[in-house]
């Protein structure tokens, strides 16, 4: 799966040899102007789909992060941590926020399903 989809509106989803990644699409992007701090998952952390595992504190009030699987955190973007620009800098690329590694592999098949459409 090559494509990334939306996921909760603001969310982009990407799997990448069995691991799923997840950012902040354009879209959530154009809801603040300033991140003033950054609070992701630390590698090992189970999630678990519509719970808040992370937060992005804006200027225009916080934005929750979710995980649309349940599975473990595998890495964290220190990056985005260290320089929360790069969020919106480089939404797809290098601002990424973390990887999850599914509980269950058939939970990647059907995020296409879970999902609201890909972006263009």
């Amino acid at each position: 799966m090559d494509d990334f989809l939306n996921y909760m509106g603001y969310e982009w989803l990407n799997v990448e040899g069995g691991v799923l990644v997840i950012g902040i699409n354009e879209e959530g992007i154009e809801e603040f102007t300033e991140i003033l701090s950054i609070d992701l998952p630390s590698e090992g952390d189970e999630v678990n789909p519509d719970e808040v595992c992370g937060e992005i504190e804006t200027d225009q009030g916080p934005l929750n992060l979710y995980s649309p699987i349940a599975g473990n955190i595998v890495e964290v973007n220190e990056a985005v941590v260290e320089d929360p620009t790069l969020i919106q800098e480089d939404p797809l690329g290098d601002g990424w926020l973390f990887k999850v590694e599914p509980d269950n592999m058939a939970d990647l098949d059907n995020l296409g399903q879970a999902t609201t459409n890909d972006l263009d």
